[in-house]
């Protein structure tokens, strides 16, 4: 092998390998400064800094309203996230891809524990949503 088809083949291996090192997948972790406000008056969720994210977060919030007015202020540039919500019934009231400055409303249900599942994938940017009870 000549030494000039030996250099190309190694800035291409070194290219490739700073190509694959980004593609490290993770789950959320103390650098993503995941935040949750979890109390009657309001439910909110927040992770920055996500590189390639793939996760799955549960958590139960208590509604004591019929539907809930939900404020997205994420921003995934890349991949995606889902936020499902059921009442308390356990039927889902919502399943929306996270947005940026996004105001709506979920379906009506049941009021009680509402099951909040947060699903990642790929995903890098930052999530942020507020969920507060809508009588």
């Amino acid at each position: 092998m000549s030494p000039r088809v030996g250099r190309l083949l190694s800035v291409s291996l070194l290219v490739l390998g700073t190509g694959c090192a980004d593609s490290i997948v993770r789950i959320l972790a103390p650098d993503n400064d995941a935040q949750i406000v979890n109390t009657p008056e309001k439910f909110q969720f927040i992770a920055t800094d996500l590189r390639n994210v793939n996760d799955r977060v549960t958590t139960v919030w208590a509604n004591s309203a019929p539907k809930a007015k939900l404020i997205h202020d994420s921003f995934i540039h890349h991949g995606y996230g889902v936020l499902v919500i059921t009442d308390g019934a356990g039927v889902t009231v919502d399943s929306t891809l996270l947005e940026l400055n996004l105001e709506a409303e979920t379906q009506v249900g049941v009021p009680g524990n509402w099951t909040l599942t947060l699903i990642l994938a790929g995903a890098r940017g930052r999530v942020n949503f507020t969920l507060t009870p809508e009588p």
